[in-house]
């Protein structure tokens, strides 16, 4: 029984094991046969070279006499965002390129304008894919030849295989060993490897095999670097720089340029890395290090304590970041290639405060106008008793010029009841009762002057400005009022047109409940309809006649001015029903696509 348990748990564990071998297998047929579509056909070099750089490396035959076979050049084409170069054309050495470097002199490389010497590796820094070709393979010594692929050195990604697929050739005028111009190339396949790792790709001739031909491609981890900050004290210096980088741009930095050997300072002593700034400097330039195709390929974040701008992409130049009217603060500076997103670099720097903007000055600017506002208290209060009169006949007036200005939102009728509220409440002697009447009706008054110039409202300003209104009526009345708003709807985020409801509560107090007094109930409704907003007037008036033009004017302005609404609002509308009997009296509003 133990035994058949092993058995089938040998088998299982053999048939996991051929399936992962089935699906790198077939992972790796996928890679190697498709050629690029660039590689098809009749090569355009011109294309080629727009989007892709490329590396080229071989050693000499390994026949000392009569040379039996061809030479082998594997050819790396690779993506071009970023350059091995620095931004003034200074070469850099890379530690990860370390292992792939050799020192024979028997050895040559071809760089193809890449400063890769005497290594067999080229350096990516995004995730694109790599292209391998190799020129002394064609379809005729085939048989010859095969290639394998690793990746750290160590692990075989593509195991030794044969080659079978071809493409024309890019660079002509190469000979095979029997003179004839090589035509064609053998298109080894395109690969990618992940940031940290290195691809190594190795040819050998099965009928040498101690000869093998390699070609590496090292993925590295890379964030942009500052190596020197210019502000305008010193645009000089940044126009030097500059100049530096455009003349020398394809030469050696210490050699002729373009337009003769024209001397000019050294660029190591421009290059200054300034921390702290002052505050007058707050508009800095930000050289950075490398080459890279455009600057989009550049983003920023600008940290500044707890806030932070988030990451933006360079605008200005592909070397170049500049930030404007920064703040007095302590900043950061942090800078990554849109195709390396998950590495970025830092950059510290402070710009001072000016000294009207410290700490300091603010505090002693505080106390002066605490002092001053002090002086000034104490001053009206001394004063207070003497101009009590005088404020008392300006608010009059006061009130008056507001009553004025928003007679064309209120009925007159009502100002002019409420003035006689007040009279009758203060020849009553209830002067508690006629100061609270005064209160409520100058707030409402002012929140009608705050919004009266805005076309829409919040629900909630609207419904604040109802509850006032309908207090003030309430005093005089005495009948029910309530507010019903769907709990789907945010009284806040939600507008509306501003006092478009009140003229209908307003007629619904006037000539419906205003003569029931106590026993007189006023509802509004709010409710959500998918999109639609509705919103429900109700009372138990005496009614009206619905067919019979009415003769106030706040149902005739309402409709009015929802008519105006529907032909200035594109894809809302609104909608007014009226439906009256005694004891049961609807205005029903209908705001359609009001949540789109």
């Amino acid at each position: 029984m133990q035994e058949d348990c092993f058995s089938c748990m040998l088998r299982k564990t053999s048939y996991t094991i051929l399936f992962l071998l089935c699906c790198h297998c077939l992972q790796a047929q996928q890679v190697l046969d498709s050629i690029h579509p660039f590689f098809r056909g009749k090569l355009k070099a011109e294309k080629i070279r727009d989007d892709f750089d490329y590396f080229e490396v071989m050693r000499p035959s390994y026949n000392k006499g009569k040379q039996l076979y061809n030479d082998v050049i594997l050819a790396l084409f690779h993506s071009k965002a970023l350059y091995f170069k620095t931004a003034l054309n200074q070469k850099e050495v890379l530690g990860e390129l370390d292992s792939f470097r050799f020192n024979s002199v028997d050895r040559t490389v071809f760089e193809s304008g890449s400063p890769y010497v005497k290594s067999t590796a080229v350096p990516l820094f995004d995730s694109s894919e790599i292209i391998v070709t190799a020129y002394g393979i064609n379809p005729g010594n085939r048989d010859l030849y095969q290639f394998r692929v690793l990746q750290d050195k160590e692990t075989v990604i593509v195991p030794w295989r044969k080659i079978s697929l071809f493409s024309p050739v890019m660079v002509h005028f190469r000979r095979n060993v029997d003179g004839s111009e090589q035509k064609e190339m053998a298109y080894l396949g395109s690969f990618r490897a992940p940031i940290g790792s290195s691809l190594t790709i190795e040819c050998r001739n099965i009928m040498a095999p101690d000869t093998t031909y390699t070609i590496s491609a090292v993925w590295i981890q890379r964030a942009p670097a500052v190596i020197a900050t210019f502000t305008v004290k010193t645009m000089r210096d940044f126009f030097e720089v500059y100049k530096y980088q455009w003349k020398h741009d394809f030469f050696k930095p210490d050699g002729a340029t373009y337009y003769g050997n024209i001397v000019m300072p050294p660029v190591d002593s421009l290059l200054q890395q300034q921390k702290t700034f002052d505050h007058a400097d707050n508009n800095i330039f930000f050289y950075l290090k490398d080459k890279v195709k455009s600057e989009k390929l550049v983003e920023y974040n600008i940290v500044r304590g707890k806030d932070s701008s988030g990451w933006t992409p360079n605008s200005f130049d592909p070397n170049i970041i500049w930030l404007k009217n920064l703040q007095p603060g302590d900043y950061q500076l942090l800078l990554r290639y849109s195709f390396q997103k998950q590495n970025a670099g830092t950059y510290a720097f402070r710009v001072r405060p000016a000294w009207y903007q410290t700490i300091w000055f603010r505090i002693g600017a505080g106390i002066i106008v605490m002092i001053i506002l002090s002086l000034l208290y104490v001053l009206y209060i001394s004063r207070q008793q003497k101009t009590r009169l005088k404020k008392e006949t300006l608010h009059k007036q006061r009130v008056q010029t507001e009553l004025k200005s928003i007679r064309s939102q209120f009925n007159p009728h009502f100002v002019f009841n409420s003035l006689n509220s007040i009279q009758n409440l203060i020849n009553s002697r209830k002067v508690e009762e006629a100061n609270k009447y005064l209160s409520d009706f100058s707030s409402l008054m002012r929140d009608s002057l705050k919004t009266g110039s805005r076309e829409m409202v919040s629900l909630t300003e609207e419904l604040r400005m109802l509850k006032s209104y309908l207090e003030l009526e309430r005093l005089r009345f005495g009948f029910e009022y309530a507010f019903r708003v769907d709990e789907a709807i945010n009284p806040i985020e939600t507008e509306i047109p501003t006092l478009l409801l009140q003229p209908l509560v307003e007629n619904a107090v006037k000539h419906g409940i205003s003569g029931l007094y106590e026993k007189g109930i006023l509802m509004l409704l709010f409710e959500k309809d998918g999109n639609d907003l509705r919103v429900s007037v109700e009372d138990n008036g005496k009614g009206f006649n619905t067919d019979q033009p009415s003769d106030g004017y706040g149902l005739k302005l309402t409709a009015e001015r929802i008519a105006l609404l529907n032909e200035t609002m594109k894809g809302q509308h609104i909608a007014m029903n009226k439906h009256s009997a005694a004891g049961d009296t609807q205005i029903k509003l209908l705001f359609k696509n009001w949540f789109l």
